[in-house]
């Protein structure tokens, strides 16, 4: 009989022990599965973050190119000189930095592909302030000849913009598919692992109760 109660104390502590180990299992698991998801939702929101910002440059270039024509059209007058060109240049700074900020927001191959749109632009604005230097945009013929010498060359890199943006959302949705997936298998496990614990609880309750209406 006193056998019985020592083994009966025995499973009881030990039910009690799984018991216990189940609710740290559960804890544990529970706050490593949140630490997870902020990290995730931090990789997504970076991803994001990049996709606006490259929309963000390409409405940003397309103004700037909007003002390059005022510039050529209106840009007769001095006063009307200096407000445009003031705008084609602030235009540059933006779309710049909608540029880097896409850069900062991603560490992959495509940094080298925004690296190249960022090059491209400082090219591209070199190209329209050389060419602007030195016309006098009081003389149709001189206006016709630069806006002649510059047509078109904003076409491919105008193409890049939404390309790049698209290459950054596809990765986005690749990487929310991929950790749904990550995120599905650690919950199985932790399922499997708390339903262990759980399980084992339950058998050295049974046991004990068991033995303990033994005679």
């Amino acid at each position: 009989m006193k056998t019985q109660l020592h083994t009966h104390i025995r499973l009881m502590a030990i039910s009690i022990f799984f018991v216990l180990l189940t609710g740290l299992s559960y804890l544990f698991s529970m706050n490593l599965m949140h630490q997870e998801l902020d990290l995730l939702n931090q990789s997504h929101q970076k991803l994001l973050t990049a996709t606006l910002a490259i929309e963000e440059a390409h409405t940003q270039f397309k103004i700037q190119f909007q003002e390059w024509k005022n510039l050529l059209l209106r840009g007769n007058n001095p006063d009307d000189y200096k407000k445009y060109f003031s705008s084609f240049n602030y235009q540059t700074d933006q779309v710049q930095q909608s540029l880097n900020t896409a850069k900062s927001s991603l560490n992959d191959n495509l940094l080298n592909e925004i690296d190249e749109v960022i090059k491209q632009h400082k090219e591209l604005v070199e190209i329209y302030l050389q060419t602007l230097s030195g016309a006098k945009l009081d003389n149709l013929n001189d206006i016709e000849s630069v806006d002649k010498s510059v047509r078109g060359i904003d076409r491919p890199l105008d193409t890049l913009f939404p390309q790049l943006s698209k290459k950054i959302t596809n990765k986005l949705q690749e990487k929310v598919i991929a950790d749904n997936e990550l995120q599905e298998k650690y919950y199985n496990q932790n399922t499997l692992l708390i339903s262990s614990f759980v399980s084992a609880s339950i058998i050295f309750i049974i046991l004990s109760f068991w033995i303990s209406n033994r005679k």
